[in-house]
Formats: C-alpha cells, sequence, structure tokens
C-alpha cells in the first residue's frame, strides 16, 4: 500500500493520539495486568500499541507500510519500550502470526480491511476470555457522522 508512503514522520508527530482516558479505560476494563499478548492491527505509527505494551507480556503491531512500522519502532525505543515486535503484513493475512492474544485492536484502521474477512480470522487468535477493540473517530455503521 503505497498510499502513505513518506507520511510516517508526520503521522507520529501530527496525528492526534488516542485520548489518556480512553486508554486508561481500555486497561481497567479488560484487567490488562502486565500477562497475555496484544495484537495491534493497522499499527500505523504505534498509537495504539506503544501506551497499551506496559500493560501486556508482549504486542505486536502488524501494518503493511515500512514506513510506518520503521517510525514506530524508533518512537517505542525513545520511550525505552522493548516488548513489540513490529511486522509488515496485512490484517487479511493473520494465519501468518502465530499465537493467540488477550486483547486485539484497530486504531483508525478497520475501514480499509476486508472486515468480514478479518473478523472470521480472529476467531482463531483472540482468546477466549479476550476483546476485539476498533477504536475510531466515526460510526462504523453509517458512512458519514457528525
Amino acid at each position: 500500500m503505497d498510499l502513505f508512503a513518506g507520511t510516517a514522520w508526520h503521522y507520529a508527530r501530527y496525528r492526534p493520539g488516542h485520548p489518556h482516558v480512553f486508554l486508561k479505560d481500555l486497561v481497567e476494563r479488560l484487567r490488562l495486568d502486565g500477562a497475555g499478548r496484544l495484537l495491534d492491527l493497522g499499527c500505523g505509527t504505534g498509537q495504539l500499541t506503544i501506551p497499551l505494551a506496559a500493560h501486556v507480556a508482549e504486542a505486536v503491531g502488524i501494518d503493511p507500510d515500512p514506513g510506518m512500522l520503521a517510525e514506530a519502532e524508533q518512537q517505542a525505543r525513545e520511550e525505552s519500550i522493548a516488548n513489540i515486535i513490529w511486522r509488515r503484513g496485512t490484517a487479511e493475512n493473520l494465519a501468518n502470526y502465530v499465537g493467540h492474544f488477550k486483547l486485539v485492536t484497530m486504531g483508525r484502521s478497520f475501514h480499509w480491511m476486508d472486515r468480514e474477512q478479518v473478523l472470521t480470522a480472529l476467531d482463531d487468535v483472540v482468546d477466549v476470555d479476550g476483546s476485539i477493540v476498533i477504536a475510531s473517530d466515526g460510526c462504523l455503521v453509517r458512512p458519514t457522522t457528525p
């Protein structure tokens, strides 16, 4: 996907992050206690992966854009976060990522995916007591949101 080529540096610095209160609520509601694994699909520059990594044993960020992944890795390194694995790929190819996850997140990325295919594939990787969180600025069932 060349659509975002060359934008990673700008994404990391100027794209609004997810509100602290939202992240805190996720950690509390989902009882993220430093155990379990996180899978962030369409992770971009790590705007969900990086702040949630402190609350899981291991995080995996997946994105099709190598520039986004390089920037995410740099951001994590600057914050001394070492429990994240960055992988180039797409959400539609989950068979390439072995293991199970307590939490799967998609932050402002689900609309780029084959939704039915991704949600079906997640059946095989989300723990029985795990969660899927789709963090978006709009409504998923309407084409536009006021």
